[in-house]
């Protein structure tokens, strides 16, 4: 969504080519650095259910979840600000 809101389109008539093309940008190297998108690969556990989520506290994965955040974020500005 933040892709979207920095080089996403004003109006209907404009292209959404550029932002696709930062999104599977963004997509690219979060994939290539830690090789999963989702949650559940990321962290190992199904967030969706009250075990997992047991299990998500018991092991302190909110840091792990921090780190991937931050370093989306850091992505993000980089891709965004080559545009």
């Amino acid at each position: 969504m933040a892709i979207g809101l920095l080089v996403g389109r004003d109006s209907p008539t404009q292209t959404i080519d550029p932002c696709y093309q930062a999104v599977r940008l963004f997509l690219d190297r979060f994939s290539a650095q830690y090789t999963a998108l989702s949650c559940m690969d990321l962290t190992g556990v199904h967030l969706g259910t009250a075990e997992g989520q047991a299990e998500f506290k018991q092991k302190g994965q909110i840091r792990l979840c921090a780190n991937y955040v931050g370093e989306a974020t850091r992505m993000v500005l980089e891709i965004v600000g080559s545009k």
